[in-house]
């Protein structure tokens, strides 16, 4: 074999070596990002689906409306991701704990620890104060300061949801 064959051989395998060790690399790497993704999404869950509900109504400063206790309660319900409501979706709940609080003050005139986010990232909350209905409103990241109402309460959000999320 010529020393001009010799070296084409060695450089055909040389890339397919390269070409294997890339694949190898490439999927240890899906692996190991793959198991992180699922550590964080138990964390995410744990926190979920285990409210600091003492925060949370501290926060508040009344009790939890016992519809966000029993949506909370709904380890299936509150799981779930992009929920029908109305003409919008919940893309996903929020862990109700001190690691949840967006720095709101300044565009809301008060904190929230929303409980939801639409499929545009928007929060869902309830207004703080002893004397505040559990009204829940909805604030638009992209429009600072604008508020709507979301649902009348959470008793009608939480039936809303059911019904159209069967």
């Amino acid at each position: 074999m010529s020393a001009g064959r010799l070296l084409h051989v060695i450089l055909v395998i040389c890339f397919w070596a390269a070409v294997i060790a890339v694949f190898v690399w490439l999927r240890a790497r899906e692996r190991r990002l793959s198991r992180e993704q699922k550590i964080a999404r138990k964390s995410f869950d744990d926190r979920l689906l285990r409210p600091d509900w003492n925060f949370y109504e501290r926060h508040l400063g009344r009790p939890a409306p016992r519809a966000l206790r029993e949506l909370f309660a709904d380890a299936v319900l509150v799981t779930s991701c992009n929920l029908v409501y109305n003409k919008s979706y919940i893309t996903t709940f929020c862990p109700l704990d001190k690691e949840n609080v967006p720095d709101s003050a300044g565009l809301l005139r008060h904190d929230i620890v929303p409980f939801a986010m639409n499929d545009y990232g928007d929060a869902v909350y309830l207004r703080p104060g002893a004397t505040e209905p559990d009204t829940v409103y909805i604030a638009y990241h992209e429009d600072p300061g604008k508020v709507e109402t979301f649902a009348e309460s959470v008793t009608v959000m939480l039936e809303r949801l059911r019904k159209e999320n069967r």
